[in-house]
C-alpha cells in the first residue's frame, strides 16, 4: 500500500507543474515567434526572434523539425506606435488571427489563398501588443503581416471659387479599404539557368468578396505562357534564356482587373543570379521556449518535463524504497 502511495506522491509531484511556462519576454520591435506541428499548437518545436511576419515557405518547412503540412505558429511582439488611425494588412494561406492588445482585430481561422483583408484601428501614441495565430493545412504556406498610419493626402480638385482659382481638395482617408487591388506577386527563383522552373505566388484584395481568378502572364508571349486560375500560386518552366517581365492581374468579386507595379517583376534565364535572392532564408533558431497567449489557454511548451522527469523519478524509487520497509 505504502508502495503505491509514494508512486502516487511522485507522479503528483510531476504532474502538478504542467502548467508551468518557463517565460521568455516578449521582445519591443520585433515578433517572438512559435512554431509548433500540429494545426492547433499540439506540439512545441522551437521558439525564435522574428523580425517581421512575411513568410513565403512554398511548399516547404519553416525550421528544423517542423513538418511542411499541418503545422501552426504563434507570434508575439510590442510595437510602437504614433497616435491616429492606422490600417492593419493581413494575408495567410491558411488559416490566421491577429490580436491587437488582447482584442480579436482578424479572425480568418479557415482554409484560404491568395487573399489580403484590411481594416483601420486607432492607435493611442506608445507601445502595443500585437499576436498573431497561423496554421497551416497542407502544399502551399505562407503569411503576411503589416501596417502603415493613415495620413489625408491633399492633391488639386475641380472645385473652383472663381475662374481661374482651384482650390485644393482632400482625398478620401480610407480610400483604400473600398477598393480591390493587386497586393502581391513573388518568384522563387528570380533567375538561373535553361530550363528554369519558378514557382509564382499572388496575393490581392477584394473587400466585397472573394477575388475570382488570378491571371499570370509569364512573359513569353505566347498563349501557353499566359494562365487564368483561381488559385494564387503558379508554377512555369522557362526552356529559352532571356529576360522576362511577368505580371499578375486579379480579377476581383465584381469583375475588375487590377495590377500593380508590386504586381510585376522579371525573370532572367540563362544569367547570373544572387542565390537566396527571394530572401525567404530562416532567421537564427534560439533556445527559448514561448510566453502564454492570453485568451488562448493553450500551453506553450512541455520541453521542461525533460529536466523534471528523471528527478521525479529518482524521488519516486527512494519513496518506495523506504515505505516498502514498513
Amino acid at each position: 500500500m505504502k508502495r503505491f502511495l509514494g508512486l502516487v506522491l511522485s507522479m503528483w509531484l510531476l504532474f502538478a507543474q504542467t502548467g508551468a511556462v518557463i517565460a521568455q519576454d516578449i521582445p519591443t520591435g520585433k515578433f517572438l515567434g512559435s512554431y509548433y506541428n500540429g494545426k492547433n499548437f499540439e506540439s512545441f518545436v522551437f521558439t525564435r526572434e522574428d523580425p517581421l511576419i512575411n513568410f513565403n515557405w512554398w511548399r516547404g518547412s519553416p525550421g528544423p523539425g517542423v513538418s511542411k503540412d499541418n503545422f501552426s505558429v504563434r507570434w508575439q511582439g510590442r510595437f510602437d506606435f504614433t497616435a491616429g488611425d492606422w490600417e492593419f494588412a493581413v494575408s495567410a494561406d491558411d488559416g490566421v488571427r491577429v490580436y491587437i492588445d488582447g482584442t480579436l482585430s482578424f479572425d480568418y481561422w479557415q482554409l484560404q489563398r491568395g487573399n489580403f483583408q484590411k481594416s483601420v484601428k486607432n492607435m493611442s501614441a506608445g507601445s502595443h501588443l500585437i499576436v498573431v495565430e497561423y496554421f497551416e493545412n497542407a502544399e502551399w504556406a505562407g503569411v503576411t503581416l503589416n501596417w502603415k498610419k493613415l495620413t489625408a493626402a491633399v492633391s488639386p480638385g475641380a472645385a473652383t471659387v472663381k475662374p481661374g482659382t482651384v482650390v485644393p481638395t482632400t482625398s478620401p482617408l480610407y480610400n483604400s479599404l473600398y477598393q480591390s487591388s493587386c497586393e502581391d506577386l513573388t518568384l522563387n527563383p528570380l533567375g538561373g539557368e535553361a530550363p528554369l522552373e519558378v514557382e509564382f505566388s499572388g496575393a490581392g484584395y477584394d473587400p466585397y468578396g472573394v477575388i475570382q481568378s488570378y491571371i499570370f502572364d509569364f512573359g513569353e508571349g505566347t498563349s501557353a505562357s499566359k494562365v487564368t486560375q483561381e488559385d494564387s500560386y503558379a508554377s512555369y518552366v522557362y526552356n529559352t534564356p532571356g529576360v522576362f517581365n511577368v505580371t499578375l492581374t486579379i480579377k476581383d468579386s465584381k469583375g475588375n482587373l487590377r495590377t500593380a507595379d508590386v504586381c510585376k517583376q522579371k525573370v532572367t534565364v540563362g544569367g547570373y543570379y544572387k542565390e537566396g535572392i527571394g530572401g525567404y532564408a530562416d532567421p537564427a533558431v534560439i533556445p527559448a521556449t514561448v510566453s502564454s497567449l492570453p485568451k488562448t489557454g493553450i500551453f506553450d511548451t512541455n520541453l521542461w518535463l525533460i529536466f523534471i522527469t528523471v528527478p521525479m523519478a529518482g524521488l519516486g524509487l527512494l519513496l518506495n524504497r523506504k515505505f516498502s520497509k514498513f
